[in-house]
C-alpha cells in the first residue's frame, strides 16, 4: 500500500498555519496592498475589472498572503457550456461569478499547505463579504492557471472543477479580445 507524503512542518510554520486571519483590507491598506500585488505578483497588476475584493491573510501582523476577487470573465465558453446557462440567463447571472483575479504569497512565507489554509479561510467568509459589499450572492468562484507556471495543486485539493484551457484572449475592451498568449 502506498502511503501520500506529509511535509514536516517546524513549530513556527505549524503555528502560522494555525492562527493565520484572512480579512477584507482597510482603505488605508489599499496603496500598500496594491504595490505588493504590482511588486511581487509575476503579472505585476494590481488593474482588476468591475466589482472587487481585496484580502489579506495575516499571521503576527505580517501579510502573507494577498488575494483579489473580482467580475467573473465575461466571456467564457467552457464555464458556459458546464453552467449550462442560456445567453438569456447569462446576462442576468453572470454578476453571480466572480474571478480569483490574484493570490500571492510572498516567498517568505512559501511553507506547505499555507495557500491551502488560506484559500479555505477565505472561501468561508467570501459569499457574506460580496453580499454586504454588493449585495448579492457569489455563485461560481472561478480562476486560471498559468500551467508554465503553475501545476494547480491548491485548486486539485480544494475539489475545484478543471474546465479545460482557454483560447489565449482577453478582453481589452467592451467589444472586442486580443490575444495575452
Amino acid at each position: 500500500m502506498k502511503t501520500k507524503h506529509r511535509p514536516i512542518l517546524t513549530e513556527a510554520q505549524q503555528a502560522l498555519l494555525e492562527e493565520v486571519q484572512v480579512r477584507l483590507i482597510q482603505p488605508e491598506e489599499r496603496a500598500q496592498f496594491d504595490r505588493a500585488i504590482i511588486e511581487g505578483h509575476y503579472l505585476h497588476s494590481a488593474e482588476f475589472v468591475g466589482q472587487q475584493l481585496r484580502y489579506v491573510a495575516e499571521y503576527q501582523n505580517q501579510w502573507v498572503a494577498l488575494l483579489v476577487w473580482s467580475a467573473g470573465a465575461y466571456k467564457l465558453k467552457r464555464r458556459e457550456e458546464w453552467i449550462g446557462w442560456s445567453d438569456r440567463q447569462k446576462k442576468r447571472r453572470l454578476p453571480l461569478v466572480v474571478n480569483q483575479s490574484r493570490f500571492f504569497i510572498p516567498e517568505a512565507f512559501h511553507i506547505p499547505n499555507l495557500a491551502s489554509r488560506v484559500m479555505k479561510l477565505n472561501l468561508a467568509r467570501l459569499n457574506s463579504d460580496w453580499e454586504q459589499a454588493y449585495h448579492h450572492a457569489v455563485l461560481v468562484a472561478e480562476t486560471f492557471v498559468d500551467p508554465e507556471r503553475f501545476r494547480g495543486t491548491l485548486y486539485k485539493a480544494g475539489g475545484w472543477t478543471l474546465l479545460g484551457e482557454t483560447q489565449g484572449f482577453g478582453r481589452s475592451r467592451a467589444d472586442f479580445y486580443e490575444p495575452h498568449d
